[in-house]
């Protein structure tokens, strides 16, 4: 009598281990896109604070187009600096995973809303809103609406 396994036998434990190999892969795929999307909302928080204590500093908020203002679009993976030479932030954050979809800056004309725009890997996150956004003639699935506060004098 022959002790060992059969074929069959071999087949099946090859195709369970690679369905459960597959399983795997793509829930820990799932898993890095959220942990991006987790620092991407997390990167677009703190540029916001920089821009709104620029606002503090000179109220206004950066504006393209005005010779004194930080083009904040150019300004991904670059220091965040004044003409005077403060720095709000050492190093802007920059999209490292979605090339097509760098992250993107906009003020209103009024300079009291400006919004930070992203990409999101997780189509399934909540606050990801597909083809809603746009900026720089891209489309965006999440943004970070900032409203400024301008102290009037009574």
């Amino acid at each position: 009598m022959k002790k060992g396994f059969t074929f069959l036998e071999l087949l099946i434990v090859v195709a369970v281990m690679s369905v459960l190999g597959f399983i795997t892969y793509t829930q820990f795929a799932e898993a890095k896109a959220k942990s991006r999307d987790v620092s991407r909302k997390s990167d677009l928080n703190e540029v916001s604070k920089a821009i709104q204590t620029y606002f503090a500093d000179y109220g206004h908020l950066p504006q393209k187009g005005n010779d004194s203002d930080p083009d904040i679009n150019s300004l991904w993976g670059k220091p965040f600096v004044d003409a005077s030479g403060y720095v709000y932030m050492k190093q802007m954050p920059k999209e490292q995973y979605l090339p097509d979809k760098p992250y993107c800056y906009e003020a209103d004309s009024k300079a009291k809303i400006f919004k930070l725009f992203t990409d999101l890997e997780s189509k399934s996150d909540p606050d990801c809103k597909k083809g809603l956004y746009s900026c720089g003639g891209k489309s965006y699935c999440y943004t970070d609406i900032n409203y400024v506060v301008i102290n009037s004098k009574t």
